[in-house]
């Protein structure tokens, strides 16, 4: 099976995907969140499009650094 990327520094996370055997490896993105949130909050965005926008960026920068693999993209909504 193939690895997947997981885009994220979420122990919790990767325990998920721990607990469903997929085998998967830790990439932080260190993608500072807090601008692209404000930015997204001024523009009248829901919590529901912040996250996916920070998910699809984390995983988009993680994918520029690694080729060819499959890569997990994940924020969450508290």
């Amino acid at each position: 099976m193939t690895d997947i990327i997981l885009a994220s520094k979420s122990k919790v996370r990767k325990e998920i995907l721990d607990n469903h055997n997929i085998n998967s490896k830790v990439e932080a993105s260190n993608v500072d969140e807090d601008p692209i949130k404000e930015s997204l909050l001024k523009e009248g965005a829901s919590p529901e499009i912040i996250s996916k926008n920070l998910a699809e960026l984390k995983a988009n920068k993680v994918s520029q650094k690694i080729n060819n693999a499959l890569v997990l993209g994940a924020d969450s909504v508290i």
